[in-house]
């Protein structure tokens, strides 16, 4: 006899080793629910509990600074990307760019199943339980949606979850001796669960290795540009903040685009050159905006602010 079903509790508790010396890299780990998961209640809540799985893993990586659970379930919420496929790199890009990442990681279920069969060998009867679980993390850079890497696992483990052995029936003179049955085993869930558990471990366990690994060859997304706000109080606002990674301390190169009163004999559109106006050290830092000051020139609204690597 065989039958299928899908765990709904996958529990996963864990650490990873990560890489030091690398730059800063802010990401998202981010649920696929590709088209079975969007169609499968309990495909889609494994696929979630091995994203919560890698997060878990990842959180307080030197180098390595995620967006939390409660975020991105938010963003995901007000954009309508709660319950849609966002298994293709396009959609993962759009996604991070709403969460203010460089780089956003997909984490897709490829197959989750839990079976049992019975072997039967002289006058016993054994029922396994067989696991199967397979997942692949995508990385994606949110600016040109170029996949950088793509590890994936497979984990598959059998149990014994319950042994029946018969004996026949006899008799002895006037005496009749019945047929005997005897099951042993544990509670079936129980086993089920544990195997369960056992697959996601192992599972997030190699993505997370394999992440290791190719983050520590694969370049961090380039820090973004800022556009200037205006000038308040005597400090320069630029509209990001702690949600796009800005920090205290950070450093950016206030730049006007300037005519030089030329146009482009192909075009007819205006010939521009990169002016630099100013100098900005962040002192100040919200969600949303920054402010601080500027040595150099006076900004203006719409400025470009583009961060200067330390």
């Amino acid at each position: 006899m065989r039958s299928k079903c899908l765990c709904l509790l996958i529990f996963i508790g864990m650490a990873c080793p990560w890489m030091s010396g690398q730059p800063t890299r802010r990401l998202a780990i981010v649920e696929a629910n590709g088209p079975v998961a969007h169609l499968n209640p309990g495909f889609a809540l494994a696929e979630s509990r091995v994203t919560d799985g890698l997060t878990a893993a990842l959180v307080g990586a030197p180098g390595l600074t995620l967006v939390d659970r409660a975020s991105i379930d938010k963003i995901l919420k007000e954009q309508n990307f709660e319950n849609s496929d966002r298994s293709s790199s396009d959609s993962a890009a759009r996604i991070g760019k709403l969460l203010g990442v460089g780089q956003i990681l997909l984490v897709q279920l490829t197959g989750a199943s839990y079976t049992t069969h019975e072997e039967g060998s002289g006058n016993s009867t054994k029922t396994m339980g067989t696991v199967e679980l397979s997942a692949t993390a995508r990385l994606v850079d949110v600016e040109t949606g170029v996949i950088l890497a793509q590890p994936t696992s497979a984990f598959q483990d059998s149990v014994l979850v319950s042994e029946t052995s018969k004996s026949r029936g006899f008799q002895i003179g006037a005496v009749q001796v019945p047929a005997r049955q005897k099951t042993s085993g544990g509670d079936p869930k129980v086993i089920q669960d544990n195997e369960w558990a056992k697959a996601g471990t192992a599972v997030v366990q190699e993505l997370a290795t394999k992440l290791e690994a190719a983050m520590a060859s694969v370049p961090g997304p380039k820090a973004a540009s800022a556009l200037v706000a205006g000038i308040a109080n005597g400090s320069v606002y630029i509209n990001q903040g702690s949600t796009a990674g800005v920090k205290v301390g950070d450093k950016y190169q206030i730049v006007r685009q300037v005519s030089v009163g030329l146009n482009d004999p192909t075009t007819g559109k205006p010939i521009v050159q990169k002016q630099r106006v100013c100098l900005l050290t962040v002192v100040n830092v919200d969600e949303a905006n920054a402010s601080g000051t500027c040595q150099g020139g006076l900004p203006q609204s719409k400025d470009v602010a583009e961060p200067v690597q330390p």
